[in-house]
């Protein structure tokens, strides 16, 4: 549906740009000049409908953990500053710690339970 707006919308506003420079000829038509303006209108008007309808995508991952899982207090190898659940994130798809100090930053990593 975007795609086919924008479609209508450049070329509602190609017309229109051309209906008003071809207004202003030899001789002067007044026809040609309120028909450019009006294509113009609704180009920008169709603009901003398709800005204002577009929706910002927010994903949030949720972890399922297996089992029993004990939270112990973790600081940074660098600079000792406690690490907070807060500077958790996931980047390229593996989940990092940013030291919210130093900026250090570590690729947190689950040893195997057997």
């Amino acid at each position: 549906m975007k795609i086919i707006s924008y479609i209508i919308t450049g070329i509602s506003l190609f017309f229109g740009v051309l209906f008003i420079w071809g207004a202003f000829s030899t001789p002067f038509d007044s026809g040609s000049l309120i028909i450019g303006l009006i294509m113009v209108a609704i180009g920008i008007i169709i603009l901003y409908v398709i800005s204002k309808n577009m929706k910002k995508t927010v994903n949030t991952y949720k972890v399922d953990l297996p089992g029993e899982v004990k939270v112990s207090n973790k600081s940074c190898q660098q600079c000792g500053g406690p690490l907070n659940a807060n500077d958790f994130k996931i980047v390229n798809g593996t989940p990092t710690v940013e030291c919210h100090y130093c900026g250090a930053v570590y690729e947190v990593t689950e040893e195997p339970k057997w």
